[in-house]
This record gives structure tokens, sequence and C-alpha cells, in this order.
């Protein structure tokens, strides 16, 4: 995940820096940027090459967590609402006048969601991943659209 914003603070060998929030990752804490909406907000990241307060910067965070986080987020569902149903057709003989792939299906997703909302309210109070790795100059003009 890479992302363009300017410091704001400078503390240790850390800075918080205020980025644009994708509107894709409107409702996620995954990257460290708890707050929920789009907008504008502030993340804390690794100072490597001592940004100052005023400096548009280049912010990378960590791919592979994102990925895992996606993940979770939009496959883990898909498979318990899969499994439900499976596990609902297996058991559909021991009750004849109930449709338990439907009744398995949806309770197995409501779970999924719960431990879904469980891990993301703990991974948004987990300290970010995320690296300032280039300090852009002040000619640099907003790209058109940013990787996330």
């Amino acid at each position: 995940m890479e992302q363009v914003g300017l410091v704001v603070e400078v503390k240790d060998d850390k800075a918080i820096v205020a980025v644009q929030r994708h509107d894709v990752c409107s409702k996620c804490g995954a990257c460290g940027v708890a707050i929920s909406g789009s907008g504008e907000t502030q993340l804390e990241a690794l100072n490597k090459v001592n940004a100052a307060v005023g400096q548009t910067v280049r912010v990378v965070g960590d791919t592979a967590y994102v990925l895992k986080v996606s993940f979770i987020v939009y496959l883990l569902p898909i498979i318990a609402l899969l499994l439900g149903i499976y596990v609902g057709q297996q058991l559909e003989g021991y009750f004849a006048a109930l449709r338990m792939d439907i009744i398995l299906g949806v309770a197995f997703l409501l779970v999924s969601y719960l431990m879904v909302r469980a891990y993301d309210r703990r991974a948004a109070r987990q300290p970010v991943k995320a690296t300032i790795v280039e300090i852009i100059p002040e000619t640099y003009s907003k790209p058109e659209d940013e990787k996330c």
C-alpha cells in the first residue's frame, strides 16, 4: 500500500502523516488509519528519510498485511457460508421439516461476521507498519490514482 501525504508532526524516529483515505478503505482499520469514513486522516510512520514538518512524503505500508486482512474480510464469510450450506445438506435427512442448509448457511455467515468484526477491532489497535520512503519535491502534483 502506497500513499502520499503531508508530515504534520515529527517525534523521535516516527512522523505523523496526514493522508487522503481511499474510498475503497473507508470502513477498514487494517492499515492503521483507524478512523472510519473517507477524507483526510493521520497515520504514524517510521521516518527513515528524516522528513520535516510540512514536507510531502511517500508512505509505504505492509502490503502482505493488507492482503491478509482483505482475505479475512472478503473470503472468510464466503467460505463460512458455503461450509454452513454443505453441513446443512448433510444433516437434511435428520430434520425433515427444516431447511438446514439455509439455516446453517446463515448461522455460519453470522458467526464469521462476528469473527471478522472482532479481528478488525484488534487490527485497528495494533501499531502501523508504515514507512516514509521518499520526500517529494515542492513541485509535485497529486497523482491521478494512488496505489492501494
